[in-house]
């Protein structure tokens, strides 16, 4: 796509006269789009106030701002020459009429003197809004308080000491233990920002089976038989190659009564290819022993061979119920914080950045009440301009 096309596709993206969904790479010229959208829609007598732009931060909504009273006071002050040109390429006119070049002129100080200013503010900053003015239909305190990242910071900070010291303790040394982050807080910042996540089962979300555990996959891998396998397989790898001698010193302390996860991994390390082979993790039936060995012992090789299959199809099985004994330190975590998080905001009537999205999409999606709040909304609101 070349420059010219570029540039055209956002004049078509910026005519208000049909809804558009844009997606772009970053820099190349999303905000700009949504300004001139909003220029264009003064232009077309569009009352300052039916307007509604929503950014994600109040440096974005700033820039969106300063970047539109930058294109309007440079308006009222142009040569009628280069308004007639910054009009055209806009899109908006192609021969501007004295009237038309007028109403431009005029856009500057409309949008300076409309009760309130022009609406460009963050997601929250709307939300907190919306649930302001319709509190009891949301389920909210009408003077609650909204509680910005730091307040909620030292909110989550003290829910953990209390769950340390006295609350949870172990719950919150077993989350410790598996977590691999630096910093806690960061944990506790993925757990209050994602709630609904902590509502299905660890099993669930890993597709456990119902009868899947630890003493459950042993007993799938190991038959009862190992102990004698190996009592013939290490005198001959022993005698074999340096690969096969290698072999024989990683499997000689194996116990099998009763085996255990650490027997399990150390014959994974042996038994089947690492991570760098054609299909990684796969059992070595052709490879292992060395060819030469395994012509000394050619009765052991079908029942070393099922159990190295046994050994590879066990390996996915365990890695999740690893996976799943971590999560679910996570869960038994996330269980006690979440509760006593959103008690500790109730009480004090606080409402974080999310509670401010999940309240205000509640209140618009409860069939009891979004009628009334839409029909509301939609006499003060026309346009709605959303970036990023």
């Amino acid at each position: 796509m070349t420059p010219l096309d570029a540039t055209q596709d956002q004049v078509i993206a910026a005519n208000p006269a049909a809804s558009t969904w844009l997606s772009a790479n970053a820099g190349s010229g999303k905000t700009r789009v949504l300004t001139d959208r909003v220029a264009r829609l003064l232009l077309q007598q569009v009352e300052p106030q039916h307007i509604l732009c929503l950014t994600y931060t109040k440096a974005a909504a700033t820039e969106m701002q300063n970047r539109l009273f930058q294109r309007l006071g440079a308006w009222a002050m142009m040569p009628d020459t280069e308004l007639t040109q910054a009009l055209a390429e806009l899109g908006e006119v192609n021969t501007p009429d004295p009237t038309h070049m007028a109403r431009a002129r005029s856009l500057f100080a409309r949008a300076i003197e409309t009760p309130g200013g022009l609406r460009i503010q963050t997601i929250h900053s709307f939300c907190a809004s919306l649930l302001r003015r319709f509190p009891l239909e949301a389920g909210v305190s009408p003077n609650f308080v909204e509680l910005d990242d730091r307040a909620a910071r030292l909110l989550r900070q003290d829910i953990l000491e209390e769950m340390a010291d006295t609350l949870a303790p172990s719950a919150v040394h077993r989350a410790a233990m598996v977590y691999r982050g630096e910093d806690f807080t960061a944990l506790m910042e993925e757990v209050a920002y994602h709630p609904e996540g902590f509502k299905t089962s660890v099993q669930k979300l890993l597709q456990m089976r119902p009868d899947d555990s630890e003493a459950q996959l042993l007993a799938d891998v190991f038959l009862g038989d190992e102990a004698e396998i190996f009592a013939n397989l290490l005198p001959a790898l022993e005698a074999g190659s340096s690969n096969d001698v290698k072999a024989h010193d990683k499997l000689a302390s194996l116990h099998f009564a009763p085996a255990n996860l650490t027997t399990l991994i150390a014959l994974e390390n042996v038994l089947l290819t690492g991570d760098s082979a054609a299909i990684p993790y796969s059992a070595k039936l052709t490879s292992f022993p060395t060819a030469a060995t395994r012509k000394t012992i050619p009765d052991l090789i079908p029942r070393l061979n099922a159990l190295m299959e046994r050994v590879e199809l066990a390996r996915p099985r365990r890695l999740t119920l690893a996976a799943a004994a971590m999560s679910q330190a996570i869960y038994n975590f996330a269980n006690t914080f979440l509760p006593l998080y959103a008690q500790r905001k109730a009480a004090q009537g606080l409402l974080d950045f999310d509670d401010l999205i999940a309240r205000a999409e509640g209140l618009l999606s409860n069939p009891s009440v979004a009628a009334w709040v839409l029909f509301r909304l939609d006499g003060g609101i026309d346009h709605v301009l959303v970036d990023e």
